[in-house]
């Protein structure tokens, strides 16, 4: 090999130039130049699709622009509404407030009569002496006895304590009122319409020197007695000073009228 530096040279340049075949560059530029055509025309046909899509939000964008803005008009009209509506019911429960509190204040409480009303009518809670009976069924071996005190046994025994000078009475907590029932249901005693059951404890209010012995010489007292003998109840009453009892609930309270019917002729 020579030696000449611009030989060696002049020789690599060759080499380089003439490495591929000239065949191969007149195809490679033919598929360049078909492959640059193609991908033109789908670029030009993406971005005609791209701009149609575009074109139709913005239209579609446009027409439903109208119907938005009147249901957004709607929705804010029906909240104003609404809060108008709520400011005129707070105003009607706050003038209503104002009239319950101006009657109350202009109501004399300390009128003897309309405390008395109250009291016989169970609407407050009462304190005072009186005395407590408690009647606790027990154990019977004679199965044709059911041991078992009646809603009869109570009511007659509430009623021969009204007769004796009570002036309030309850029964296992629950106020006696001019409309409380003492009823039997599914078995067992309701008072107001709360069950009760045993011990039951009853406390009146009244004379606690005479109300024992006035009840038990009252018919209602000699019954009481005798079903407590017969029934093996046992039956205590203690006497106090300080006796409470709670008021009728509010349902108890209000009453039910039958309303006439007006007569056609």
């Amino acid at each position: 090999m020579s030696d000449d530096p611009d030989r060696r040279t002049g020789l690599l340049e060759q080499i380089a130039d003439t490495a591929l075949d000239d065949d191969y560059y007149v195809v490679r530029a033919g598929h360049y130049s078909q492959s640059r055509e193609f991908n033109t025309a789908l670029t030009g046909v993406v971005l005609g699709l791209f701009a149609l899509l575009v074109t139709m939000a913005v239209v579609q964008t446009r027409s439903d622009r109208p119907a938005t803005e009147r249901e957004r008009a709607s929705l804010i009209a029906n909240v104003d509404d609404r809060k108008t509506l709520l400011d005129n019911k707070e105003k009607t429960a706050a003038n209503l407030r104002a009239a319950v509190a101006k009657l109350r204040a202009s109501t004399n409480r300390t009128d003897p009569a309309y405390e008395t009303l109250r009291l016989k009518t169970g609407d407050r809670a009462a304190r005072g002496p009186g005395i407590t009976l408690t009647a606790t069924p027990t154990n019977n071996d004679d199965r044709r006895n059911t041991n078992q005190l009646t809603d009869n046994d109570l009511q007659i025994l509430v009623n021969g304590l009204w007769y004796a000078g009570a002036e309030a009475i309850s029964l296992n907590g629950r106020r006696i009122g001019t409309m409380s029932a003492i009823r039997s249901a599914g078995g067992g005693i309701t008072v107001n319409y709360d069950p009760i059951g045993p011990p039951y404890v009853i406390v009146a209010l009244g004379n606690d020197d005479t109300l024992e012995s006035r009840f038990n010489d009252n018919p209602s007292g000699r019954y009481w007695l005798g079903r407590v003998q017969a029934l093996r109840v046992r039956n205590e009453v203690t006497s106090s000073d300080q006796l409470t009892v709670p008021a009728v609930t509010a349902q108890r309270l209000t009453p039910i009228h039958a309303k006439a019917i007006e007569d056609p002729r």
